[in-house]
Parts: structure tokens; sequence; C-alpha cells
């Protein structure tokens, strides 16, 4: 235990959480794609979209175009892109014109299409499949090539720091500093405890049982952080608190399991006979825990919860360059801050059973 008696970890930990909440809560979100009226178009024909931006500024190009080239536009269906006519309305809205093309089928479909906008000041922005668009066979249109895909100018960098823009989360995209990092905290907590209740059954020391405790306490509180923030999070984006969803229940019945590990050590007088049966129980209980909150909800058909489903990373999510910069140091620090927490809870604990066995 050498190594907790250090204090430049803990001003390490204090640091990163205080720069991931300032950051979390100070940075803008990015620029993204909130409606297109009308959703649905005939494409054989020439047609004309509204387009309504969230925390876009195209009137950055009207009051000073030598910044700008202005704002380029692409319908992209399936592997192909038309490109589009612009005009700025406002701040938030741009008009989008398009000629009729014709895709050589032999039947009408309709399909999801996806708008794509780019300008010198956003990067490149989209909103996937908003719009409908019906194609009919054998029709005159005025566009008969398409263009490819590898034409489509990939200017990600933006002249500002900001979170992605995802629908439907919008800016509570923030929680993510502060809603997972409990449940890595949690993780990491718990498995300290499973180490030292393996330990305690190994050597029969006490003091290995009381830092098993106390981590487990840490590790509990931050669970119910995780399920709090949890919570809030789902209001906002789900319209409710809580929904029967495979990786929230888990981390229910998680939470739930080291609750009951709480109550079965108060349950036993017999100091002895409570830490071996308390630490015979944490080890059953963290590997059910990880079964819970993360091999279940891979297993899951469906699940609305990010991250579930076929995979429990943030791969395939808008986990950017930006966001990744105040995520990673929010993990690290809370960590850290959950460590302390679990040192000084063994603490007083240790303190307490020294004045039982003193008295």
């Amino acid at each position: 235990m050498n190594k907790f008696k250090s204090y430049w970890w803990k001003v390490l930990g204090v640091l990163l959480v205080l720069y991931s909440v300032y950051r979390g809560t100070s940075a803008k979100v990015g620029p993204g794609i909130v409606q297109v009226t009308p959703d649905l178009v005939h494409a054989n024909s020439d047609f004309e979209i509204t387009v309504e931006g969230y925390n876009t500024h195209f009137d950055h190009f009207l009051v000073n175009s030598a910044k700008g080239n202005g704002v380029g536009a692409w319908l992209k269906l399936d592997t192909i892109l038309v490109l589009g006519r612009t005009t700025i309305l406002d701040d938030n809205h741009v008009k989008i014109a398009f000629d009729g093309f014709d895709l050589k089928t032999d039947t009408t479909f309709t399909r999801s299409a996806t708008i794509v906008l780019e300008d010198d000041h956003h990067g490149l922005f989209l909103g996937s499949q908003m719009l409908r668009v019906t194609v009919d066979p054998d029709s005159l249109a005025s566009q008969d090539v398409l263009t490819s895909t590898k034409n489509l100018p990939y200017k990600l960098d933006q002249t500002y720091f900001s979170f992605p823009y995802r629908y439907i989360l919008y800016e509570t995209i923030r929680n993510l500093n502060f809603h997972v990092p409990m449940w890595f905290v949690m993780m990491t907590l718990l498995f300290i405890s499973f180490v030292f209740s393996i330990r305690h059954l190994n050597t029969k020391k006490a003091l290995y049982d009381i830092w098993a405790n106390g981590f487990a306490k840490a590790g509990l509180l931050f669970g119910l952080m995780g399920i709090a923030t949890g919570m809030f999070w789902a209001n906002y984006t789900w319209g409710t608190p809580w929904t029967n969803d495979a990786k929230l229940n888990g981390a229910a019945v998680g939470v739930l399991m080291y609750i009951a590990y709480q109550i079965l050590r108060s349950s036993i007088d017999d100091e002895d006979m409570v830490a071996r049966v308390s630490a015979v129980y944490n080890i059953f209980a963290y590997p059910i825990f990880i079964v819970l909150i993360i091999v279940l909800p891979r297993l899951a058909d469906f699940s609305l919860h990010p991250g579930a489903g076929d995979s429990v990373g943030f791969s395939n999510y808008d986990l950017n360059n930006h966001l990744r910069t105040v995520f990673y140091p929010a993990v690290l620090g809370w960590i850290v801050i959950g460590v302390w927490v679990g040192q000084l809870t063994t603490r007083i604990d240790r303190l307490e059973k020294e004045e039982e066995w003193n008295s």
C-alpha cells in the first residue's frame, strides 16, 4: 500500500476531473441537421428541400463571402451522390435545389437518403436517412450520370473545438463524460474489492476483509451515481427515466447484488464468519456483475442503449477526437477519485474496527 501514500496521483485525479467538467460543460456541440422539409421527394423531376441545421452559422457566408466558398450540398442515395445548389436562408436554414435524375431502374421504389453539407467553417456534417426518395422507371430526367462517392470532399477539420452532434441527444451528449465514467469507476473499485476478498480467503487476515468491504461500498456509491446520471439522460433522450432495456436492467440487478452484499455483512454477528461468507459472495458476485452489464447486453436482440447489441464499444458512435480529449481524461480522473474514496472509506472502517477491538 506504499504507492497510496503519495499524493501526486490524487492531485492528478482532481485536475483531470476539473478539466473534464470545465471542458465538458463549456465546449459547443458541433453542427448537425435536425429536419428536412419535405421529407419525401420524387427523383425523376426537379425538386427543392429546406434543411434545418443545429448550431449552424450559415449567415457566416452571407456577412462576409471572403470567409468561405459557400455551403456545398449533396444527396447520398446508396452508393451514389447528387450535387445540389444551395441558397442560404438564415443562420439555421438552407434551401437546396436538385435536378431530377434517372437510376435506370425497372421498378418503382422509395429509399431513404442522406443529406450531406460541407463548408469551410463547420466542416462536413450530415443528416443520415432523413429524406425519402421515390424513383420511377423509364422517366425523363435532367441527369443521367450521378456523382461517385469518391468525389465527396471530406473536410472534417473545423475551425473551433466542438463535441459531435448526434440526433436526439443534442446538448445531452456532454453527459457521456459523467455517466459512463461512473461505471468505469464502479468496475474498477469492485475489481479491487474482488482481489482483496481472494487475498482474505488465502491469508485469513481481517485487514483484507476491511479493504474488500471499503472498496465495495465505494463502488456501490459510484454505481448509484451511474444509475442517477443514466436516468437523467434517458429522460431527455427517450422521454422516460427507465425502459425495459437489457443493459439498464442488468446494471440495476448488479447494483442490487452489492446492496445485498452490504445487507449480508450486517446480518451476521460473528466477525470471522462474516468475513469468510462475504469474501465468497464477493468472489462470485463480481463475475456475475460483469456478465450482467457487458455480456448479456451484447446478446440482446435490440437495445436503445448505445454500446449494447453487437458492440459494447463506442467505435460506431460519435466518439470523435474532440470528445476523446475530454472523455478519456474524465474516465481516468474519476477512477483516481474513486480509488481515493475507496481508500478513505477503508480507513474509516479500519479505525472503527480498531476502536471495537480496543474497547
